[in-house]
């Protein structure tokens, strides 16, 4: 698994979650950002994501795919699915905006 490529979309998705939490009140105990950016920079597996993800399970209350929550095996890779389907549209969107306007 090449986590150069995933480890950036966990951070950038999962501050933002913890941004939201602190801005709308959580009843939860939130991590300070560096320590979560820490964590997730230690994830070497799918099985350390999902590790981080039952650890940081107040971030994904509200979020469910298909009735699979993402603490679950099968929620963790999709949500690892999602974010990388995020960022190849974007990168494709891109690569179009450059060659129609560049």
């Amino acid at each position: 698994m090449n986590m150069k490529v995933i480890i950036p979309l966990l951070v950038g998705d999962m501050t933002e979650r913890l941004v939201t939490e602190r801005r709308i009140g959580s009843d939860y105990i939130l991590p300070q950002t560096d320590d979560l950016i820490e964590q997730i920079g230690k994830c070497t597996t799918m099985s350390d994501i999902n590790q981080l993800l039952c650890n940081y399970h107040m971030l994904f209350l509200d979020e469910k795919d298909h009735g699979k929550s993402v603490v679950s095996v099968d929620g963790t890779q999709e949500y690892v699915i999602k974010l990388l389907t995020e960022r190849i549209e974007t990168d494709a969107d891109i690569i179009y905006d450059a060659l129609k306007y560049g």
